[in-house]
């Protein structure tokens, strides 16, 4: 299973550019191939990071204007035909270990699972959600799980709570088969030292304020409107708070937020910019928050978090199972009861005045990013999930 005495790997991750998975897939890469791996990254046309920076590793997009306006079936027919070619193209060059990434159990995602099996290669995938987030709160349909749990070798999931879903899900599926690896999205590339007050000039954002962040693509799951139900308190005890939304909604209606902050006239204390933004003006908006929030109903894992931890932020999360793996209350961030807005409000209110804490905070966030989130330290142990789906196929 070794070319030249490397694992030769086909990393398929669709949507890269498109949606900002690009960061993600392209530090994975990298972090794989400074371990050994002779890799070719298969992914969407929207991708161009490698177009700017030169990686360790082959870049390829057979999937071609699968996103967009025009008709669904015209962009399945387009997605199969990037399947096809991910496979055809991965067999010329020698690859035989494909690693594929699952969001939704779609019948796409399946597509590459069969095609790749039936070609002979061993399959290592991670499973980013369980369960779809596109239907949060409604029974969550299983039909595919068994057409999957029967074909993968081995499973990476991101947290302690995600790998226990894949077990409730995935019955059968023997349990040493499935790893927790943390999600890496680590700043490799765009990180820089950056003051406060030079970040929010640049972002027309009030020099004077203490700037609370929601960073990252809207989903109901989210709880944005946990946080806008939280900052009609937080503002009327605080007139310097102000609230700063940045993301594009995705599978939910902008105006549920947009009737909150009429209802609660909340206008004048916060700034929205419903919109994709790239990596590189990410640190700037760290660079201006006081605090970042994370108030999800529900999370496997969180490249925000990740990110966030990263930047060396401030970060109040709600206490889910896969934050509370990460953040230990009062110490690298704090937690707040799900879905409770006003404790929300309340542990916002008790630090962001309070700058020595905030401190602390900070540097506590950046340690844990540096001591269990580090780009190296994913790779190995994701070579190690490869070389026990190898050794299998050769014992």
């Amino acid at each position: 299973m070794l070319h030249n005495g490397k694992i030769a790997v086909a990393m398929v991750e669709p949507i890269g550019g498109h949606s900002g998975n690009d960061f993600y897939d392209f530090g994975l890469c990298k972090a794989l191939a400074e371990q050994g791996a002779r890799l070719v990254f298969y992914t969407c046309d929207e991708t161009t990071l490698d177009q700017r920076f030169a990686f360790p590793f082959a870049t390829e997009k057979p999937f071609r204007r699968i996103y967009g306006t025009d008709p669904k079936w015209l962009r399945g027919m387009r997605y199969v035909l990037g399947s096809w070619r991910t496979v055809t193209h991965a067999v010329r060059n020698r690859l035989q270990l494909a690693h594929l990434h699952i969001y939704h159990f779609a019948s796409r995602e399946l597509l590459n699972l069969l095609l790749f099996r039936m070609r002979g290669f061993r399959i290592v995938a991670t499973i980013h959600d369980v369960e779809n987030f596109e239907t949060y709160g409604q029974q969550p349909k299983h039909s595919h799980h068994g057409a999957f749990m029967s074909r993968l070798d081995r499973i990476i999931v991101h947290s302690d709570y995600a790998r226990q879903s894949v077990l409730r899900h995935f019955k059968g599926y023997p349990p040493d088969r499935i790893h927790v690896v943390p999600h890496g999205d680590a700043d490799f590339l765009f990180k820089r030292p950056l003051l406060p007050q030079e970040a929010r000039r640049q972002l027309h954002l009030p020099l004077d304020a203490r700037i609370v962040l929601f960073f990252g693509q809207i989903k109901k799951v989210k709880g944005l409107d946990v946080l806008l139900n939280a900052w009609a308190i937080v503002r009327q005890r605080n007139p310097r708070a102000h609230l700063v939304v940045v993301g594009r909604p995705w599978k939910v209606e902008q105006e549920i937020f947009d009737r909150i902050v009429r209802e609660k006239q909340l206008e004048s204390s916060c700034t929205f910019n419903y919109a994709y933004i790239p990596n590189e003006d990410i640190p700037v908006y760290y660079a201006a928050a006081d605090l970042v929030v994370l108030p999800y109903r529900e999370i496997y894992s969180s490249g925000v978090m990740v990110r966030s931890l990263d930047y060396g932020a401030a970060i109040v999360a709600s206490d889910l199972s896969a934050f509370r793996n990460i953040i230990t209350d009062n110490d690298n961030g704090l937690l707040f009861r799900n879905e409770d807005a006003v404790h929300l409000a309340e542990r916002i209110l008790e630090v962001l005045d309070d700058d020595v804490r905030l401190q602390q905070l900070r540097e506590r966030a950046h340690q844990t990013a540096e001591q269990r989130f580090s780009w190296n330290q994913i790779g190995s142990q994701v070579m190690e999930v490869y070389h026990k789906a190898l050794h299998e196929r050769q014992s």
